[in-house]
């Protein structure tokens, strides 16, 4: 992991940027012998003066503080030992507040900030967050502006090819068209792109545009995709705010994880949970038995490399250049 990590009391922080850090360095103790390091998870506290611009009151059950605490006692029995971080807000303070709320917590090791590339601040916020050991990647294009990959757009996504981040996507019906990621990865073949939440699979049966698309991302060696977020294959609309029921047999899943499995290989799926989003439409403990249920008949190392190996290679930063 390219993340420094913090001793528990917050003293000298070394910088370990662009090295794969033992499990052993990771905060959560081993509660199974096989751990798992969750990439996906986000932290807010909606009573902040202000508020936060997500989740708003409308999210039933997702509307109330979120904080690294919570996340732990949950998922320190499940065997995770330790999550990435990843932002769901536009304002340099929410950054600045996630980060404060992990200082000296080795258990959170990375985090995945939001700049919005294209943005006149770019520049400036992404040479702020390179002097964060913890800040290994950014997520864009998820407030505004869309993605055009106009000249100003494809100048930033070459800046973080060069300083060595990871950049996070959300694609799904016709919010970041697929064939846009296509034509981002082309231009900066060096960045290491990552597509959230089975790239909006849904529902039981593959729809063959989503495999074509899934299929097209896959044969660009710079693209990677997050098993995570199981239950929103089952959310009956793109921003459900009410929780709803997902099933929680692996055969509702399967055709879609097969898929993913075929066409990027175990190399480049990495397992995330999507908490607490994924209490919306079941729990952490389901995600990842349906995870483990999959992977399984697969061997251990290969279910090592999708639930903590291939978090740990790639949401690191590397060298500039």
């Amino acid at each position: 992991m390219g993340a420094a990590l913090s001793s528990a009391g917050g003293g000298t922080r070394p910088s370990n940027r662009g090295k794969v850090l033992p499990i052993a360095h990771l905060g959560f103790a081993m509660a199974q012998p096989r751990p798992i390091l969750d990439t996906h998870i986000h932290l807010f506290q909606v009573t902040r003066p202000g508020g936060v611009p997500w989740p708003t009151p409308e999210f039933v059950g997702l509307y109330k503080d979120t904080l690294p605490g919570h996340y732990e006692a949950v998922a320190r029995p499940l065997g995770i030992v330790g999550a990435g971080i990843v932002e769901a807000s536009p304002l340099a303070s929410d950054t600045r507040w996630v980060l404060d709320q992990i200082a000296g917590n080795p258990s959170f090791p990375f985090y995945v900030a939001q700049i919005e590339i294209g943005a006149p601040a770019f520049a400036a916020e992404l040479a702020a967050l390179s002097g964060e050991p913890r800040v290994v990647g950014v997520r864009a294009f998820l407030w505004n502006p869309p993605m055009t990959l106009a000249p100003e757009q494809l100048r930033d996504v070459q800046a973080l090819e060069r300083q060595g981040f990871t950049l996070d996507l959300i694609s799904r019906g016709g919010f970041n068209p697929k064939a846009k990621i296509v034509e981002l990865a082309r231009a900066a073949p060096r960045l290491r792109i990552i597509i959230d939440h089975l790239g909006g699979a849904k529902g039981d049966t593959v729809d063959p545009a989503w495999e074509a698309d899934m299929r097209q991302l896959a044969a660009l060696a710079n693209v990677s995709v997050k098993w995570s977020s199981f239950f929103d294959m089952w959310n009956p609309r793109e921003d459900e705010k009410q929780p709803w029921s997902a099933p929680t047999d692996l055969a509702s899943y399967r055709a879609h994880f097969d898929v993913l499995f075929d066409a990027f290989g175990p190399e480049r799926l990495l397992f995330g949970s999507n908490w607490p989003v994924v209490t919306l439409g079941g729990t952490l403990a389901g995600a990842i038995g349906l995870a483990e249920a999959y992977l399984a008949p697969l061997g251990t190392k290969v279910r090592d490399q999708v639930m903590h190996e291939n978090a740990r290679a790639f949401y690191r930063r590397l060298p500039p250049g």
